[in-house]
């Protein structure tokens, strides 16, 4: 599948599941912005960056970052609050605040780690709601 078919999927899957939960979806006209969606509810507004992952070795990899043909940016909380991470096999959405981005990318675990290994791990369920 091409990459802005996955794109495209996980945007309106996001926003299927926003609207579920009671928010206005709003986006951008356009490709030049650094977020997919805004979602709204009781006048607060969520600037949401959306991607596509296939899980791989029980985790889901999310680079936090955008390109072009000029340059290579990380995604920082001036320009987004939220990445929503799409589960390409199984269809759920995990929304990671901004806040907690310190890298250029982020690993989501689904299983536990075969050594037991706890420490910095993120696992996808922590993020499975809208810290709201």
């Amino acid at each position: 599948m091409h990459k802005k078919t996955k794109g495209s999927i996980a945007e309106l899957a996001t926003a299927l599941q926003l609207m579920k939960e009671g928010f206005t979806i709003s986006f951008p006209f356009g490709e030049n912005q650094r977020y997919d969606l805004v979602a709204e509810r009781s006048g607060k507004f969520l600037l949401i960056q959306v991607k596509y992952s296939t899980p791989k070795n029980g985790t889901l990899r999310v680079n936090c970052q955008n390109s072009n043909n000029w340059s290579v940016r990380s995604y920082t909380s001036e320009d987004i609050d939220l990445i929503a991470v799409y589960d390409g096999l199984k269809g759920d959405i995990y929304f990671v605040e901004s806040s907690k981005l310190k890298k250029n990318r982020i690993l989501l675990r689904l299983q536990p780690t075969k050594n037991k290994q706890d420490k910095l791990i993120r696992y996808a369920k922590e993020f499975n709601k809208i810290r709201f």
